[in-house]
């Protein structure tokens, strides 16, 4: 039962470490580099462009709420820094309903500015998985309190940086800007760089760390063991895999990103295409597979996904459709999950719409029905990207706030220490 694809994820983890540590600090310094930015001239701008391309940028909340919000930051500009503007922007463009439009703020936040910490949101609270070898054994605790107070308290003022559209929103994009101390200035729960967090071990004992910034890179990061952690969380970064476990007659399939080939060929960057992997010769090998072994089970695992092009993973379902008519055998699993967004939606939705499956997991940040096809300009002073949509997915009469799994599963930090993927053990266990 050896999976067909494999990749270190320690080795995967220090270099993103790094990629995006140079990457964020080549865009802090180009702003630091900039002259002195004129955010009222911005401000105009956004309040003209945004409301021009986007498809329907009020469906919540009116234009007199937009101008009003726009007002109140321009008279606090002339006694802001950059981070700050940038933030107060985001928060009321997250205000306004659609999780697609964004400010990049982080264009603003130096990767040496954060804290040595990345944590993760699991069923039993939010732990460390990452850190310095100083702070090595901070791995596994969980977050009680920062600077003295309450995480939730923090974490309810940090979720204001996107569009809560469901608690699984949260959990997967607020833990990682719990790292940085300058955001926490900003909403009001530190003074300066560095913060005192108080925690809790595996028996409930609690301690207290005081953390100062530190960049994260391959010679000095701590973290789990990446063989001792579930598979799917060992191998989120790659497009897509394949798994056969011969033993229980099951075949899981990973399907992290909605982008290949031939979808960037098509709809994105052609001169990138040919770096990325080929899905028509994925797609390929799982019919083969489906065909030719004694297969009971499809676990189709979208939990990491957070979309890119919906066709492809489509036309792969309608397939997939008409093999299990003609094998009714064949039980289909969709797992989803907290970062299951955009056209991972949409497929979603095409498995129930064709096959008989069953949904496991946890509830997806997307909505059935939801701003998409994202574009994006620059403001004209300070350079920072908007994003923003340009098309609405009707795909349920209901006002739906996420997809709901038909059986709920979560994992606790436990579990994920011990390398158990609740959600592939209760599927192989059906």
């Amino acid at each position: 039962m050896k999976p067909r694809y494999r990749c270190c994820l320690l080795f995967m983890l220090c270099l993103s470490l790094m990629t995006n540590a140079q990457t964020a600090q080549k865009g802090a310094e180009a702003a630091q580099e900039r002259p002195a930015i004129d955010w009222l001239k911005d401000i105009d701008y956004l309040a003209t462009e945004l409301p021009k391309r986007h498809i329907n940028l009020f469906a919540l909340k009116t234009p007199a709420y937009f101008q009003a919000g726009l007002e109140a930051i321009k008279q606090t500009c002339s006694h802001s820094d950059n981070l700050t503007v940038a933030v107060r922007l985001q928060q009321l463009i997250a205000s306004m309903g659609d999780s697609h439009t964004s400010v990049r703020y982080q264009a603003y936040l130096s990767p040496t500015s954060l804290l040595p910490l990345q944590m993760y949101w699991f069923k039993d609270g939010i732990h460390v998985i990452t850190t310095s070898n100083e702070h090595a054994s901070l791995i596994g605790k969980r977050i009680m309190s920062v600077n003295g107070t309450p995480v939730e308290v923090v974490m309810d003022s940090l979720s204001t940086l996107v569009t809560k559209d469901n608690d699984a929103t949260v959990k997967s994009s607020i833990p990682s800007v719990l790292a940085a101390p300058s955001l926490l200035h900003i909403l009001g729960f530190a003074e300066k760089d560095e913060v005192t967090f108080g925690l809790a071990d595996a028996q409930g004992q609690p301690s207290t760390v005081t953390l100062t910034p530190l960049l994260l890179n391959r010679q000095n990061t701590a973290s789990h063991d990446p063989t001792k952690m579930p598979f799917c969380f060992r191998n989120q970064r790659s497009h897509f895999l394949d798994t056969l476990y011969q033993d229980d007659r099951l075949y899981y399939v990973q399907y992290n990103k909605c982008v290949s080939r031939e979808s960037e060929t098509q709809y994105g960057n052609p001169a990138n295409a040919a770096s990325l992997p080929s899905f028509k010769e994925f797609e390929s090998n799982v019919l083969q597979t489906l065909a030719t072994q004694p297969v009971r089970k499809l676990v189709f695992d979208m939990r990491f996904n957070s979309g890119g092009s919906s066709p492809q993973g489509t036309a792969l379902i309608e397939k997939l459709a008409s093999f299990q008519r003609k094998h009714p055998h064949l039980a289909i699993y969709v797992v989803l999950g907290r970062r299951t967004f955009s056209s991972a939606i949409l497929n979603a939705q095409d498995f129930k719409r064709l096959t008989k499956c069953t949904w496991i997991g946890e509830e997806t940040s997307g909505k059935p029905n939801h701003f998409g096809e994202v574009r994006s300009f620059t403001l004209p002073s300070s350079g920072i990207v908007v994003n923003y949509s340009t098309k609405y997915f009707r795909r349920s009469k209901e006002a739906l706030h996420s997809l709901v799994p038909d059986v709920v599963i979560e994992a606790d930090y436990q579990t994920f220490s011990q390398g158990i993927d609740p959600v592939l053990e209760w599927a192989i266990k059906q």
